[in-house]
């Protein structure tokens, strides 16, 4: 079942066409995530499905029915942290947020404690949002969305800003809310690793198109290459990048030069790229093959699909 349906969305400002003519859908308890350069269009699309923006043409249905008559079923967490109160504590914010959709009750407070608990804020639950961390705040957020009970949860950049832990807690979060909580989850981000972590289907955006959308697994098949770490007993020179440059392979370099990442198609040609790097005196510490990485998929779409 469909818990959102955009059909050939088009938002322009002026000349400019934010969103040009695209479609796609999100299954209930699912997570979907949008991907795009700056300008792709992908807060525009967010802020089009939760009615902040209103569309220059095409249809927007959530279950089914028009967005504009579900705004009951949809909550959404944007970018920056205007999303809550500063002034008012985590437990101050989830009740007012509640209070909005015309929650409240013994009920609610069983639940506003169900939550801070979930999201390890319990014992920060009555201090002020304005002196919680970046991590926490943005907790707080998530669960704000989660307080009101809706079945589909929007995020835009989730992730922004976040450091290691507060990171691995949110990705865990957003797992446990499909999985446990049965909710549909869109989101808009730039974190590849979070995609490639949580995300059941991935929607690509460049310049206000479409340029791929399908399930994870589908997209990275679409590159299907072996990818192999190559770690060298020491620091590559610029001559020698230079020089193998020249082959005609991509070389990633990392660790100040003292890794290569390569992609190859056959396993023959992992060969002809050690007797390159002897051939110039560069000496191998160790090969190791390694998964598909997202991100050369998405830049490979991206680049491809420009002009």
């Amino acid at each position: 079942m469909e818990a959102v349906e955009v059909i050939n969305l088009v938002k322009h400002y002026g000349e400019v066409r934010a969103v040009d003519d695209i479609s796609f859908r999100v299954q209930k308890g699912s997570i979907c995530g949008i991907l795009g350069p700056n300008g792709s269009g992908k807060t525009t699309t967010i802020k089009s499905i939760c009615n902040l923006i209103i569309p220059n043409g095409g249809d927007i249905k959530i279950f089914g029915k028009d967005n504009k008559k579900s705004t009951n079923r949809i909550s959404a967490v944007f970018e920056g942290t205007r999303n809550l109160y500063w002034r008012l504590t985590p437990r101050e914010n989830l009740r007012y947020f509640a209070g909005i959709r015309g929650l409240g009750g013994k009920r609610l407070e069983k639940d506003i404690d169900m939550l801070l608990d979930r999201f390890n804020l319990t014992d920060k639950k009555d201090v002020m949002v304005n002196n919680l961390s970046r991590g926490m705040q943005q907790k707080v957020a998530i669960a704000m969305t989660l307080i009101c009970n809706t079945d589909v949860i929007l995020l835009d950049e989730p992730t922004l800003g976040l450091d290691v832990q507060s990171h691995l807690d949110i990705k865990n979060i957003l797992v446990d809310i499909t999985s446990d909580l049965d909710k549909t989850i869109l989101l808009s981000t730039h974190d590849m690793n979070l995609v490639q972590a949580i995300c059941d289907d991935v929607v690509i955006l460049n310049k206000g198109k479409i340029v791929a959308k399908d399930n994870m697994q589908n997209l990275l098949n679409m590159f299907k290459t072996m990818t192999y770490e190559i770690v060298l007993t020491e620091c590559i020179t610029e001559e020698n990048k230079n020089l193998l440059m020249g082959l005609d392979y991509e070389f990633y370099f990392t660790n100040n030069g003292s890794k290569i990442e390569i992609d190859i198609s056959s396993f023959q040609d992992i060969y002809k790229i050690i007797e390159a790097l002897k051939n110039i005196n560069i000496l191998i510490k160790e090969i190791k093959q390694k998964d598909i990485n997202f991100e050369r998929v998405y830049l490979n779409l991206t680049e491809e699909k420009v002009g």
